[in-house]
């Protein structure tokens, strides 16, 4: 059986806008081997968007294998993405919390 290494480090906050019924998140990732850093703004997105959003970014900032790095949604892109995670053991650490507007909108801001 193959051990899980983690090569990522993702951290989502969510928060859910009452007066309007919409959730929100931002991301954080963090790649374990040199430190470098990801950032995915504040934006719209439910449930379990925030994992497609991180890996989208992952993808198009060339950290995904070439395999995995479609982002064209006709192309599979998402698929290929998840599919990166199932077939490496899962190598993503998810954090997720929900949070302040405030603490989500300056999760997503670049450093």
């Amino acid at each position: 059986m193959k051990t899980r290494q983690i090569k990522f480090v993702v951290e989502a906050i969510k928060w859910f806008d009452k007066v309007n019924g919409n959730t929100y998140h931002s991301c954080q990732i963090t790649r374990i081997d040199d430190g470098a850093v990801l950032c995915c703004q504040f934006q719209y997105g439910y449930g379990e968007q925030y994992r497609y959003t991180a890996l989208e970014k992952m993808a198009e900032s060339g950290w995904l294998p070439d395999k995995y790095s479609e982002t064209d949604l006709n192309k599979r892109g998402i698929k290929n993405c998840l599919d990166y995670e199932r077939e490496n053991n899962y190598p993503i650490k998810w954090i997720v919390s929900d949070g302040l507007k405030r603490e989500a909108v300056a999760l997503g801001k670049e450093n």
